[in-house]
């Protein structure tokens, strides 16, 4: 039996970057002061929380102080390994818009932003910006639909529109710009302005991100963060030349636990996925491979991280994943017993390849004892037999000789005694449970042990196996005992659902 892990990999599938554009009136600086003026504070879903319970921005927060994430580098055969935690403290929440905005320092809610752990690190910024010419994904695909201050951005083609498009754009300051990023009309809006591919509109939005904000982050976390915001930032990676690519991929993956708090966010997951899916042919991925490889462990244990090792996994080529198959071979036993750990392991099983994969079946069939006992493990070790590899199927069944009885008491366990029955091993099986005439009746009456005497008199009559009279001969006495219980199921395959008198 295969594991399910109850979510698909469309459960932080990204919504769609095209968005419908709604016409807004009267007069463009009006317009946009009034949504600026009453925006909501938004930070994606309210229930949305990371694994380890914090919540997403409090996390962003913590990497630069407080109580961050501590990622310890420790080296195994060379590779480096790496644990995390987290401090026991409480987190506060960090204003994301100033008070000059806002007129206060509380939220709606009554909450304070004051308070805050964060220590403001020394931030560079990019004020060099290169020669815009040129994308290195301009399909001039889509278009926008709105119409802002009598301005149709999708048919902006002479310059005195563009400068107006930029005079629009340069409204939008600091705080400003990321509430309108993170504003459902004004994303939709930025979006439409960046599938022009005009480069003086797509080098203000650029530049724009790469600005602090009050939390002393640079904008593009903040967008990468939101439920809208993360829209822009999508449309923004594809506007981009080869040059700005490399300035905001190293932006995003020069702090390890930053872009680890990206990776095991709702919607910065969505936006790292983006980022590898643009960067799938060029070097660059090299940037996002590495960091993955760094907190590999901590990000393939939480069911969202692991969306976004996977998307590597589907999109790049062998050479680009080969890192993160090492990293996945030095810790899949720790993988295998962590429950989003092994829906992970599972993933990489599917896509490895070459000597590598012979590595990892390889270690994981030694392990099978341990693995089989496992409530996680047991899922990745049914992967394995469900292979069909022989050589991995025999080490699997050669291993679990001795133990296949207590195996086949447990839930997982008893799944993974049935595959061994259905391989050329299965003797190896049923001399186990022969070998002692209490060990069978116990199995026979078990929950889950009596599906495997079941599949093992089936297996073994089709055969036309010796071994089914052994298994009759070893259970006919003991009917009267299996006749009621988890035993009737035995009692009715050996008797056809006779009485023991007719018999």
């Amino acid at each position: 039996m295969e594991k399910f892990s109850g979510y698909s990999d469309d459960s932080t599938s990204e919504t769609s970057n095209s968005m419908p554009f709604a016409s807004a009136s009267g007069s463009p600086v009006e317009n946009h002061s009034l949504s600026v003026g009453y925006r909501s504070l938004t930070e994606g879903r309210t229930d949305t929380r990371n694994h380890q319970g914090l919540s997403p921005r409090n996390y962003l927060l913590a990497a630069k102080g407080g109580s961050s994430p501590r990622i310890q580098e420790t080296r195994i055969h060379g590779l480096p390994q790496y644990q995390a935690g987290f401090a026991k403290s409480m987190m506060v929440p960090q204003p994301l818009f100033s008070e000059t905005i806002w007129g206060s320092n509380r939220l709606g809610n009554g909450e304070s932003f004051q308070g805050s752990s964060l220590q403001p690190g020394a931030w560079s910024f990019v004020s060099n910006f290169n020669s815009l010419s040129g994308s290195i994904l301009d399909d001039r695909t889509g278009s926008a639909g709105s119409n802002l201050g009598g301005i149709d951005y999708s048919v902006v083609q002479n310059q005195g529109e563009v400068r107006n498009a930029r005079t629009f754009l340069g409204l939008l300051q600091g705080d400003g710009f990321v509430k309108y990023c993170s504003d459902k009309d004004g994303s939709r809006t930025l979006n439409g302005l960046l599938r022009l591919r005009n480069p003086e509109i797509t080098r203000e939005i650029y530049k724009k991100v790469f600005a602090l904000s009050s939390s002393r982050f640079p904008i593009v976390f903040d967008l990468m963060l939101d439920q809208y915001g993360w829209h822009v930032f999508a449309e923004l990676i594809d506007s981009l030349n080869y040059q700005q690519l490399r300035l905001i991929t190293y932006e995003i993956t020069k702090d390890l636990h930053l872009f680890t708090a990206l990776a095991i966010h709702t919607h910065g997951s969505n936006s790292i996925k983006k980022i590898i899916r643009v960067l799938s042919r060029s070097s660059l991925i090299s940037f996002v491979t590495n960091n993955l490889c760094a907190a590999f462990y901590l990000i393939m244990t939480n069911r969202i991280g692991l969306y976004v090792v996977s998307e590597c996994l589907n999109h790049l080529r062998a050479e680009d994943n080969k890192l993160l198959y090492e990293a996945a071979i030095s810790c899949c036993l720790d993988l295998a017993i962590d429950h989003d750990g092994s829906i992970a392991l599972i993933r990489v099983i599917n896509t490895i390849q070459g000597l590598q994969r012979y590595r990892l079946l390889d270690i994981l069939s030694t392990n099978a004892v341990f693995l089989s006992q496992d409530p996680e493990g047991n899922y990745v070790i049914q992967k394995v037999l469900s292979l069909d590899n022989p050589i991995f199927t025999h080490l699997v069944c050669y291993q679990l000789r001795g133990y296949y009885a207590a195996i086949s008491l447990q839930k997982g366990g008893s799944h993974i005694v049935e595959k061994c029955l259905g391989t050329e091993w299965k003797s190896w099986v049923i001399e186990d449970f022969l070998s002692n005439s209490n060990t069978l009746l116990h199995v026979a009456r078990d929950e889950f042990g009596n599906y495997v005497i079941q599949k093992a008199l089936k297996v073994t009559k089709k055969s036309d196996s010796p071994l089914y009279q052994k298994l009759l001969l070893r259970l006919r006495p003991h009917l009267s005992i299996l006749r009621s219980g988890y035993g009737r199921n035995v009692f009715n395959l050996i008797t056809g659902g006779q009485s023991v008198k007719k018999l």
